[in-house]
């Protein structure tokens, strides 16, 4: 039997969102750190190639994400599979550097886009380094993961490199850094990360993978590397875009809201990470009722706090912006509200990649992808003529309707056994109650910013009070009892 399918899903949950919320949390303190000694435009270029990093190190997560579905469905390490995870990003990595290299060396400058003006090619070459960094501990994360072990992976994996990102560049922002060092920073994270995950499990490294080995990743590789990179296109086009047709200002603005906005994506993606281990060993048992199982306490859960988030960020988003980040970012409130939505929604769609992934069935996310992307890109121009850098966050929320829309559908020989009505209908009516009474208290009394804070935080007690008194949480394992 998978040690995949007998782990704890409820402490795998909390564990793989714990270490989620503290990465999100530290980029919110990152850009708030940024704020005290770079300008808007200058974080925006800094994140334009963070998020460009991201991107191109996400196709070796899908390298990664097959090579996890292939260890978490066998008994053993399998070391062979991470072996071929390594040979594609050393091919890949490689090829990607003398691109970005040879366009930046030989494109005139008065050609470039504003953000790419604005870097250095000493900025490049440190995102060059992360860019490594972070393709090795994809793949680490992924084969740990894959071994059972999804929470302490996220932990070493993503929350650690996380904290020393944070710590260094409070440093050097105090020294008087650079952005360069910055990244270089984040580089020193990863790959010590991804020595402790090496150390954790110590695979063999000199191993030299078989023909059957490639075919056997990339027979789902093929999907999931796909999914990738349209997920890739589709996550990154807003800042791309942004950066490329608006200005490095907007970026500021979109990042810092998506900082604050991706507190909302913590416990779906918790759900994700854990169910896509778990449902991949019962699939591979062939326990279909403990599959739907699984799902069924996912999706009941997983939107209650997002939700709450959204009402929250509707009702107080600039006191929450001015707050975080000053009073310039104000003007983000609009980005901040629409990237909500988009969390929301994606705290229905997460566990449903999960299910998609551990059942072997990655071409999902992959189809849904395409048809969010057809919809970003055909609407997302008229958009920017109409709303400026705006338009494109109007732009993803259409897509990320699109989005779930195609997967609840091409998930619905699961989805049809799933029942989470009343969970939608406690969800946001308490949500609507609890912010029409905000605003009507808000318009009744002058407060001040401590008693408007004191509203903010009653808003969150009384949302959870009752929708978690409402709403059926079973905190027991989703196994039948006599399979467990």
């Amino acid at each position: 039997m998978p040690k995949s399918a007998e782990i704890n899903f409820w402490r795998q949950m909390a564990g793989v969102s714990a270490s989620k919320l503290l990465n999100a949390v530290g980029v919110v303190l990152l850009i708030t750190v940024l704020n005290t000694a770079f300008s808007v435009e200058d974080i925006g270029v800094f994140f334009f190639f963070y998020v460009t990093v991201n991107f191109l190190s996400k196709f070796v997560g899908g390298v990664g994400e097959a090579i996890r579905k292939r260890v978490s469905g066998n008994e053993g390490k399998n070391p062979e599979y991470l072996a071929v995870g390594s040979v594609f990003a050393i091919v890949f990595v490689t090829v990607v550097s003398v691109l970005i290299l040879s366009v930046y060396l030989l494109v005139p400058e008065r050609l470039l886009p504003d953000t790419l003006q604005r870097a250095g090619i000493d900025m490049i070459l440190s995102a060059i380094s992360l860019l490594v960094a972070q393709s090795i501990g994809k793949l680490m994360l992924n084969y740990n993961s894959g071994l059972g072990y999804p929470s302490r992976s996220e932990w070493f994996g993503r929350a650690l490199p996380g904290v020393l990102f944070l710590g260094l560049a409070m440093l050097i922002t105090l020294y008087d850094g650079s952005l360069v060092l910055i990244f270089l920073a984040g580089t020193v994270g990863y790959l010590l990360s991804a020595g402790i995950m090496y150390v954790s499990t110590r695979p063999k490294l000199l191993i030299l993978p078989t023909k059957e080995d490639f075919t056997s990743v990339f027979d789902f590789g093929k999907w999931s590397i796909l999914q990738m990179i349209s997920n890739n296109i589709y996550n990154s086009a807003d800042v791309l875009l942004l950066g490329i047709l608006v200005t490095s200002t907007t970026v500021g603005f979109y990042e810092s809201s998506n900082s604050l906005a991706g507190l909302l994506y913590v416990v779906p993606y918790g759900f994700y990470s854990v169910g896509n281990v778990m449902i991949s060993g019962l699939d591979a048992e062939g326990r279909k009722e403990d599959i739907v199982s699984v799902l069924q306490k996912s999706l009941r859960a997983s939107s209650i706090i997002p939700v709450m988030s959204f009402f929250m960020f509707i009702g107080f988003g600039e006191f929450i912006l001015e707050s975080v980040f000053g009073g310039e970012y104000t003007l983000a409130y609009w980005y901040l509200v629409g990237l909500a939505f988009i969390k929301v929604l994606s705290s229905y769609r997460k566990p449903l990649q999960g299910l998609n992934y551990g059942t072997d069935r990655p071409e999902i996310q992959f189809y849904a992808n395409v048809y969010a992307m057809i919809a970003n890109f055909t609407t997302v121009l008229p958009l920017i003529w109409f709303f400026d850098g705006l338009g494109v966050v109007i732009s993803t929320m259409l897509a990320a309707v699109v989005r779930l829309g195609a997967v609840v559908w091409m998930s619905r020989e699961y989805v049809s056994e799933i029942d989470i009505k009343w969970t939608i209908a406690v969800t946001y009516s308490v949500g609507i109650g609890l912010l029409l009474v905000s605003k009507s208290i808000e318009s009744m009394f002058e407060l001040s910013t401590v008693q408007y804070g004191l509203l903010l935080a009653g808003f969150a007690v009384s949302y959870l009070v009752s929708s978690l008194s409402l709403i059926p949480i079973d905190l027991s394992s989703p196994l039948s009892p006599t399979k467990e």
